[in-house]
């Protein structure tokens, strides 16, 4: 017994280290050189809690000249939020943004809408959640100038700032970044393209070319969407980590966090029944060792299939924002995780996604979803 549970512990440990050594090869970005003529777009939709922490961290960001606000319909604070910032500072405008169309995203709406308002040379695009480092857009800049690259995506730190997040987010990202694979390609705008819609420099000709958001309004995974748009028109996308320059905390608490996973799992991995079956049954093996050690009356096997468990978990957080001392809860959290991935799965199959402030979501007519916001809490 204790022989089938060191190789079950073994066996997952080897696994969930390819993440960590995935992310200490990764390129950092590089120093923030002169920038100018960048137009960020911010989207928001019931941001009251968000906006005025992410114009803190952009609105000093050397290189940004403008930043539109573009309300989605807001229910509460933010438009008034967001009046009262550009009332204090001449750079910021707001924009109140029609409905999309039926089917249609309302991110991808607001941005299309403010593109069109936008003349300056680079187009960001960030999340209200997304909190931008020192210089974190003049240094994707200099990567875009190093390397040729019309567009530049980065991977956040989490911000993981409860037990329930702990539990589901940093494994989700564990996975990501395992199908991943090299972040030197990904840098370098090389292999498949991947892009994290919550940091995203555009070069605006490019854009332009590629059709614009409008061009992928319809697609739920849409910075992929655009990012394989853009490379099919010969343009160069390089995913970064960021973690020294992006930190983002996309969900609060248990309940926020299973259901925003969930939602995002079932168009990110929803349709590849093989990799789901698989990715659940290295999070409960050693879970499912341990009690069959119990069962039989071996306490030493089954304190080492734990100890395997644990030591994967903690493998998964390294980098991540989350404390590795989260992995003495195996298997609380390989089981949250599984059940999220199980749940998005479903959701897929049926065709009915977790609706997102309001508005109902479709899955993919068909084909694979390609991973998106790769890394978001390993950067």
């Amino acid at each position: 017994m204790i022989v089938a549970a060191a190789i079950v512990a073994a066996a997952v440990v080897a696994v969930a280290l390819r993440a960590p050594l995935a992310r200490a090869r990764a390129p950092r970005l590089p120093a923030a050189a002169h920038a100018s003529g960048v137009t960020a777009l911010l989207p928001v939709r019931d941001e009251e809690r968000n906006l005025e922490g992410c114009l803190a961290a952009l609105l000093p960001q050397p290189g940004v000249e403008r930043v539109l606000v573009l309300d989605d319909s807001s229910r509460d604070r933010t438009a008034a939020l967001a009046a009262a910032a550009a009332a204090r500072d001449a750079r910021v405008a707001v924009r109140a943004v029609p409905e999309p169309p039926a089917g249609a995203s309302g991110k991808l709406h607001a941005l299309a809408h403010g593109a069109r308002a936008a003349a300056t040379e680079w187009i960001l695009c960030l999340d209200a959640d997304a909190r931008p480092g020192e210089a974190a857009v003049a240094r994707a800049l200099a990567a875009a100038r190093a390397h040729g690259l019309d567009a530049v995506s980065l991977a956040a730190r989490q911000r993981v700032g409860s037990l329930g997040e702990a539990l589901v987010t940093p494994l989700v990202f564990g996975l990501l970044d395992l199908r991943l694979g090299d972040w030197r390609r990904a840098a370098r705008g090389e292999g498949p393209p991947v892009a994290n819609g919550q940091f995203f420099l555009l070069r605006r000709a490019a854009l332009e070319r590629a059709g614009g958001f409008d061009a992928v309004a319809g697609e739920p995974l849409d910075d992929v969407a655009l990012a394989r748009r853009l490379a099919a028109h010969g343009f160069r996308v390089g995913f970064w980590r960021g973690r020294d320059a992006l930190t983002v905390r996309m969900y609060e608490g248990l309940r926020g966090s299973f259901l925003g996973w969930r939602r995002n799992l079932a168009l990110i991995l929803g349709d590849r029944r093989g990799a789901v079956a698989a990715a659940i049954a290295i999070a409960l093996a050693p879970a499912l060792a341990a009690a069959a050690a119990l069962a039989a009356g071996a306490p030493r096997a089954a304190l080492l299939a734990w100890a395997g468990g644990a030591f994967a978990s903690a493998a998964l957080r390294a980098g991540t924002g989350s404390s590795a001392l989260f992995a003495l809860l195996y298997p609380l959290d390989g089981l949250a995780f599984s059940a999220c991935l199980a749940a998005a799965a479903r959701d897929r199959a049926r065709g009915r996604l977790v609706p997102w402030r309001g508005r109902a979501l479709a899955p993919p007519a068909g084909g694979a979803a390609t991973q998106s916001r790769a890394d978001s809490g390993a950067a």
